[in-house]
């Protein structure tokens, strides 16, 4: 049971069973040993209904089936997931706050694990991002020629 003075999140926004998505390809090796191999990792991230706020990562593929590393890097997922989905976390916020090492083979900042890369990757907008806010602009300007009597107004 949970105490009263334990912090909470906010309410749970519910992805919708249908939603878009995009997978994404990463490729990653640990920035402070030279020696360990490049990985290409594969996630999927689940977007709300306006097709641009995150919603849920998921992880596919990139790791051997059954091993540590996937399991870590798929429970990784999930609870970004749910932090995604409750209100009152920001997850912009912990972008500064996790490990940020210097890559040995690149002599330049990096995150200091795949949570960061995975932080980083959520910021980003989706591949439609631009076509989507033009359609909208466009919607947008349709509408003010066909009602004047909203100009000036911005949908709530």
């Amino acid at each position: 049971m949970i105490a009263s003075d334990q912090p909470r999140a906010g309410k749970r926004v519910k992805p919708p069973s249908r939603r878009l998505s995009e997978t994404r390809k990463i490729t990653w090796q640990p920035p402070n040993n030279p020696d360990a191999p490049e990985t290409t990792i594969y996630v999927t991230i689940g977007y709300h209904e306006d097709g641009l706020t995150p919603l849920d990562i998921f992880y596919d593929s990139g790791y051997r089936s059954g091993s540590d590393r996937e399991a870590e890097i798929s429970d990784v997922c999930i609870i970004l997931s749910v932090f995604l989905q409750h209100s009152g976390i920001d997850l912009s916020g912990f972008i500064n706050s996790v490990s940020q090492v210097t890559d040995l083979r690149k002599d330049e900042d990096a995150y200091g694990s795949l949570i960061g890369v995975f932080l980083d990757e959520l910021q980003k907008p989706p591949k439609w991002a631009e076509m989507l806010k033009a359609a909208q602009h466009s919607e947008r300007k349709r509408n003010l020629s066909a009602d004047p009597s909203k100009e000036g107004q911005t949908d709530a």
